[in-house]
Order: C-alpha cells, then sequence, then structure tokens
C-alpha cells in the first residue's frame, strides 16, 4: 500500500470521528491519537479511557475511578461494621450464637433484590444518582444502629443496612462505562478490590473506635459500640456529598442530561434488566461469583468470632478482630491481579484465557480455604488464611474480567445478576453455617472449600457471543483485531459501539 493511499485513509477515519457539540466533554486528536488532557481515548468504544492514571483525579474517567472505589469501601465499612463488634454486641443483647447467625444472614440478604434492581436502574438514570442514594440510605440506618435494644431492632438494622451492598453493582457499572475493554479487567478488579478493602478497615477501624471510647473517653462497654457507629456514617456522608456534585456517569457526562439532550439513545431499565437477565452465561457466571464474593461476605461476618471462640488459638475479642482484617486487607492488590491475569488471559487466548483464569484462581481459592480449616495454631492459621484470600479476591478480579463481555448492551443487567449471586451465595453459606456447622466452623469451611472447587467445571458451560470458550470456538477480541489487515474505519466501530450519535461526519 503506498504512502499516498495510508495518508488518504487516515484523512478520513479522522474526518468520520464526530463529536456531538452536547455532550460536556469534547476531545481533541493529537499525537496520532485522541486525548481529554492527558488521558488517551478509545473514540471507537466512546470515548473510553485506554489507561488508568492513578495520580490524576481529572474529570471523568479518573475521578468518576476514585469515587467509584471510594463509595463501595464506605458502604462497606458501614455493611460489616458490626460484625468486629459482635461479641459485645451479642453480650449486651443476651443474643445466642443462632441468633448471630441469623443477623449475619440478613445483613447480606438484604443486598440481593437491591442488586437486582440497581442494575438496570444505572442504565436509566446513571451510576452517580444510585450511588449517592444508596450511601444516604446506609448513612441513616448504621446511625440508628447505635440505638438497636432488642435481637429484632438489630435484625431489622441489620437487613437495612445490607441494601447498600449494591453499591458494588453501581461500582462495577461506573469503571466499565469509563474504561476501554482492553483494560477494563484491572479497571474492575481494581475499583472493587479497593472498595472490598473496606471489609478489614472496618475490622480494625470498628474495633480502634471502639477502644477509644472505652478506654479513652472512659465509657461502657455498651456506650462504646453504640457510639462507634458515629464514625462510618459521618465518613459515608462525606462521600456521598462528593459524588452528587463533583463527578460524572460517563465520558461525555452524564446520563440523564445526554439522554435528554439526544446525545445516547435513552436506555430503560426494562431493557436492560431482560438483556442481562435473560442471558444464561449471566446466571452461570453467578453461580462462581457465589463462591467468590459470597465467601468473603461470608468469612467477613464469622472470621472474628472464630479466631475468639476457637480455643487452640487463645485469642481475645480485640486481637481476633485485627487478625480477621488481614482477611479483607488482601483486597489492595489482590483482586486486581485477578483482573490483570484474566487481561493476559484475553491478550493471548481471548475469552478462554479469561475463562482459564477463573477456573485457576477457584481451584486455588478451594483448596486453601480446606487447609485453613485444618490450622489449629494462630501461627499457621494467619498465613493460611492471607494466602487463601488472596485467591478469593483474585477470582472476584476474573469473574468482573468476564462481564462486560456477556452482554454489552444490557451491561447493567448482567453487572446485577452477578452481583445479586455474590450475596446469594453469602446467604446459602449462613444457611449452610447455622443449621449444619454451628460451632464446627472449621468443618464448615472444609465443606465450603470442595464446594468453591466443584464451582470451576462451570467455567465450560459459558458461551459468549462473539467469543471463543474453553475447548475452542471462534476467537473473539485481541487476536482477530491483531491479525486482520484491513481494520474497520473508525466510523463503522464507532457505530458498533453504543453511542448512537457518534456517527460520520
Amino acid at each position: 500500500m503506498s504512502a499516498d493511499k495510508v495518508a488518504n485513509e487516515g484523512a478520513v477515519q479522522k474526518s468520520e470521528v464526530y463529536q456531538d457539540p452536547k455532550a460536556k466533554f469534547q476531545y481533541e486528536e493529537k499525537n496520532g491519537g485522541w486525548y481529554l488532557g492527558k488521558m488517551p481515548v478509545a473514540p471507537e468504544q466512546g470515548f473510553k479511557a485506554k489507561e488508568i492514571q492513578l495520580l490524576s483525579f481529572a474529570r471523568p474517567h479518573m475521578r468518576g475511578f476514585h469515587l467509584a472505589w471510594a463509595s463501595f469501601f464506605c458502604a462497606f465499612v458501614c455493611w460489616f461494621a458490626f460484625a468486629p463488634l459482635m461479641f459485645f454486641v451479642k453480650q449486651d443483647l443476651d443474643l445466642n450464637l443462632s441468633q448471630v447467625f441469623t443477623t449475619n444472614i440478613l445483613s447480606v440478604a438484604g443486598t440481593v433484590m437491591c442488586r437486582f434492581a440497581i442494575g438496570p436502574l444505572c442504565d436509566k438514570i446513571g451510576p452517580k444518582i444510585c450511588q449517592f442514594s444508596l450511601l444516604s440510605w446506609i448513612v441513616v440506618f448504621t446511625l440508628l444502629g447505635m440505638s438497636v435494644n432488642s435481637y429484632w431492632s438489630l435484625c431489622i438494622v441489620r437487613f437495612c443496612i445490607g441494601f447498600g451492598g449494591a453499591a458494588f453493582v453501581v461500582t462495577q457499572y461506573w469503571t466499565t462505562s469509563l474504561f476501554a475493554n482492553e483494560i477494563v479487567g484491572t479497571a474492575n478488579a481494581t475499583t472493587a478490590g479497593w472498595g472490598n478493602l473496606g471489609g478489614g478497615v472496618t475490622q480494625m477501624l470498628m474495633v480502634a473506635v471502639y477502644a477509644f471510647m472505652n478506654q479513652t473517653i472512659g465509657l461502657g462497654q455498651e456506650d462504646s459500640w453504640r457510639m462507634s457507629f458515629l464514625v462510618p456514617a459521618f465518613i459515608t456522608g462525606v462521600v456521598a456529598l462528593g459524588i452528587i456534585t463533583i463527578s460524572d456517569d460517563s465520558p461525555r457526562g452524564d446520563l440523564t442530561y445526554l439522554y435528554r439532550e439526544g446525545v445516547l439513545a435513552r436506555k430503560t431499565a426494562t431493557q436492560s434488566a431482560r438483556l442481562g437477565m435473560l442471558n444464561l452465561n449471566s446466571w452461570t457466571l453467578g453461580v462462581q461469583y457465589a463462591c467468590c464474593f459470597g465467601v468473603e461476605l461470608h468469612i467477613n461476618n464469622t472470621a472474628a468470632l472464630y479466631f475468639a471462640t476457637k480455643e487452640s488459638f487463645n485469642v481475645g475479642p480485640l486481637d481476633a478482630g485485627v487478625i480477621a482484617s488481614l482477611f479483607g486487607w488482601m483486597n489492595l492488590f489482590a483482586r486486581s491481579s485477578g483482573g490483570i491475569m484474566s487481561d493476559l488471559g484475553n491478550k493471548f487466548q481471548g475469552m478462554r484465557g479469561r475463562l482459564i483464569a477463573q477456573s485457576v484462581c477457584l481451584i486455588g481459592e478451594g483448596v486453601l480455604l480446606i487447609v485453613f480449616s485444618h490450622q489449629h495454631k494462630i501461627s499457621s492459621a494467619i498465613p493460611a488464611l492471607v494466602a487463601f484470600s488472596f485467591f478469593v479476591q483474585a477470582t472476584e478480579g476474573t469473574s468482573f474480567g468476564i462481564v462486560p463481555y456477556i452482554a454489552p448492551e444490557g451491561l447493567g443487567g448482567v453487572c446485577a445478576v452477578v452481583g445479586a449471586w455474590g450475596n446469594i451465595g453469602a446467604v446459602c453459606w449462613g444457611m449452610m453455617f447455622k443449621f449444619g456447622y454451628l460451632g464446627k466452623f472449621d468443618k464448615g469451611y472444609e465443606a465450603m472449600g470442595y464446594i468453591i472447587i466443584a464451582s470451576a467445571v462451570f467455567s465450560v458451560f459459558m458461551r459468549i457471543k462473539g467469543q471463543n470458550h474453553m475447548f475452542g470456538g471462534r476467537p473473539g477480541g485481541y487476536r482477530d483485531r491483531r491479525k486482520s489487515r484491513s481494520p474497520r474505519p473508525v466510523s463503522l466501530r464507532v457505530a458498533a459501539a453504543a453511542a448512537p450519535r457518534l456517527v460520520s461526519a
């Protein structure tokens, strides 16, 4: 091909990228690519970011990234604020172990239906309004947690706080909307992982606040744990205000504005729900997500109690909370590692690589949980917990490396189904322990390990349109594009992305 022909094709492609003047952000072409400030973007994917610039807080991509993980982090802290203090709550409200497990189950059950509903709503009104509403709800019921005075009031408050766990679905929807397919696995894994980090931080934060109230201020045991809920409620309220005032739904602005101005075709919650929820792959992946995120929720609810009550560990309630926090702290990098593994698998094997990464992480998770369940000394239990935690979080990362491909046009519905299954899993694990392993946590953990290993088989049954699968099939994504000698013009690729008015000039 001659140099003149290449130049002419380049000129044609440049003219075919159209930006609606009503969009909030206008992008420019420079140095052979498209940018907003220093952020390189992919116009054929609706101007999604091609890099994750962690030190940037620029709108819309990186500000959305940071507020997405921060909001889920706060939701997680409030969600599990009771767990590290349950030893004291149990005493002051005169609860038995079965009642404690019931409140744990309700805390994750409250999230299930909310997750199913919130995903399609993200397509209808945008993620920032959804996230602000969820955080506001959490703040109210976290403050009400100070006033619980019976088993039933505790059940109601924990159930209602659990609605905030749907913030995860919003977080994954938000980052998927902001980052290009080539890095979406890493972006989703990082925001979710740093958000999940709240599960570890809350174990230490609530214990530290309790100790401050009890030992420094001099409050009694009951007043100390009640007053402790002020801290997570205040922090969450601040983040909620930041989301509604200084962030954006998408690379071109807020969805409600873009719909109103005709920049984007309006989506309905019903349409999104139908596309995502009627796709069998959503439910298949959801079962596997129940075996990683569901496991994480269950461990967050039971780990501190397990360490405090297992006699051979010889650990007090405050130290048990600190040790249990190590499980959540692995989210700092473990979930991102899973996303990176998924993206690398996609680079070399397409969807088959993502599915292999998913199965390997599930098997590793199950094996290490069995190993953890057999530890009788705290010195060996801690490293086993940390290793097991890495694979739990990594599997969550590989799971949401697959999600954006299942039904891109019904992303909210897919996020809702997969995310909800995480909580369904937590409910199932809680019921299993309540009715089969009460007082025998180690045996329950061992049984969970074998179930998790078995769930890896579900990867074989996933058939995603346009993608290859575990045993071959037509490869999609990276290799097809890399081998193509005549890539589609930008205008055609833009038309294929869900951006109705990004068309040829």
